[in-house]
């Protein structure tokens, strides 16, 4: 991308990388608000099919080899467009998956299913990396520079027709349908009418949700995509640049399970505080360790592939859970995408450039910088734990044990109403079946007979 649409810029690769995030608040709160007025599984079709021809379309457009500059100039402000396009509906997949994941879970393995999230991600990411392994092998460089960079972009032809054959079958989830049948006026509202109701009335949660997932964006593109660039610049062979993000990847895919398993044992809250922590610990001295010889494997593996593999999970997989615990069902979906894209949109976009400029000051920069995302994050959930033994914030509306751990909590606050409806419903879908799309089969299958 940098030589066939930037001229060669890193800055400009970054920007135009950026722009994907600028648009994810928009896409968030559109297909938010669609999944909490028509359902999760209407948002989750949009959002599919909106990424398939962003992606898609990339492959196929001209660029600066072309030899026409009119043409290529076209080129890039349609890749921009493009990347637009996917921004937005990046957004609502990652709300309303996270959502719909929520909600048909059962309750004593929801981080466990939330984190499928994660899981599938890094699966797409190695499948990704591991086709554009194979055709710079295949093509070689030059090939790869001129033409074969578009054939990864066109092959996720196929599994996204898959993806949208697949989801058409997607129950659509209990919870909603019961929130829908016993409280349509909450529901079926105008977009500015839900905008209005989630700014003015859980604006608190917005702000909380917004810095705790500060960490998650600094790890995942300040990490995850810019130390790779980085470790290029230095000198490392593609061949260990490779393996080094693949160990890292495959890291992350066991260690989700992992905190998955002890976020449904110890609550949600409890690990992911721990995982800032752990964040603002370890970040400057695996950055250090990467930094002092990235010319060589080994440190790169620990602290790249293995340290950093570690931290992105443990802040990343549990962010998407936490930031959905925050909002009802009413407002869940709207919520949830907002929040966690509008964070994405300030601290993952921009951190790549960040990243980039803070080690032209130093060469400590970068490392600093993931610590400061790991501190906001852990500063954040400490004023959320505050605000809630004050009553001044419902933290959980799903689940709310386990949900601090070994933190505790208060009992002398009464639950909120939110709290005690969605746990009264989840006792309603429990008798009614053994899962969550049992019950929305059954009503469904109620409303059709009714028709």
């Amino acid at each position: 991308m940098k030589a066939n649409f930037f001229s060669g810029s890193s800055v400009g690769v970054w920007l135009g990388f950026a722009c994907t995030f600028l648009a994810r608040p928009l896409g968030a709160f559109v297909l938010g608000w669609i999944g909490d007025r028509w359902g999760r599984t209407v948002s989750v079709n949009i959002s599919i099919i909106g990424m398939l021809v962003g992606t898609v379309g990339q492959g196929c457009l001209p660029s600066q080899n072309c030899g026409i500059p009119w043409l290529a100039n076209l080129g890039l402000i349609v890749l921009v467009i493009l990347r637009f396009i996917q921004g937005l509906c990046a957004a609502g997949e990652i709300g309303t998956i996270s959502t719909y994941l929520t909600e048909v879970s059962s309750k004593s393995i929801i981080s466990r299913g939330i984190s499928l999230v994660y899981i599938t991600a890094m699966v797409g990411f190695l499948c990704a990396k591991f086709m554009v392994f194979i055709l710079e092998a295949g093509l070689g460089e030059s090939a790869m520079a001129a033409w074969g960079w578009r054939l990864p972009f066109i092959f996720a032809l196929l599994p996204g027709v898959t993806a949208v054959i697949g989801r058409r079958a997607l129950p659509e989830s209990g919870m909603f349908l019961e929130e829908k049948a016993n409280n349509s006026k909450a529901v079926d509202v105008s977009v500015v009418e839900k905008f209005k109701q989630v700014l003015t009335k859980y604006w608190i949660n917005i702000l909380v949700g917004i810095g705790c997932t500060g960490a998650y964006g600094v790890l995942c593109y300040g990490v995850g995509v810019w130390i790779q660039s980085f470790l290029a610049s230095s000198g490392l062979s593609s061949g260990d640049r490779m393996l080094a993000d693949l160990i890292s990847r495959i890291v992350g895919i066991f260690s989700t399970v992992m905190f998955g398993w002890a976020a449904d044992k110890y609550g949600v809250f409890f690990v992911l505080a721990l995982g800032t922590v752990a964040t603002m610990v370890l970040s400057l001295p695996l950055w250090i360790l990467i930094a002092a010889d990235p010319t060589s494997f080994v440190p790169v593996m620990l602290g790249y592939s293995i340290g950093f593999g570690l931290l992105q999970p443990w802040c990343g997989a549990l962010t998407y859970h936490f930031d959905v615990e925050l909002f009802p069902t009413e407002v869940r979906n709207t919520g949830m995408a907002f929040t966690f894209n509008v964070a994405f949109a300030i601290f993952g976009g921009a951190a790549p450039v960040i990243a980039l400029e803070s080690a032209e000051a130093s060469w400590l920069g970068p490392g600093i910088f993931y610590v400061l995302g790991g501190a906001l994050s852990f500063l954040t959930m400490s004023l959320a734990f505050y605000l809630e033994r004050k009553g001044k914030i419902q933290l959980s509306s799903v689940r709310r044990n386990p949900y601090y751990g070994p933190l505790g909590y208060d009992k002398g606050i009464p639950p909120p109403k939110v709290m005690e409806d969605n746990e009264s419903m989840s006792d309603d879908i429990s008798s009614k079946g053994t899962s969550q799309a049992d019950f929305a089969s059954e009503t469904n299958q109620a409303r059709a007979n009714k028709a």
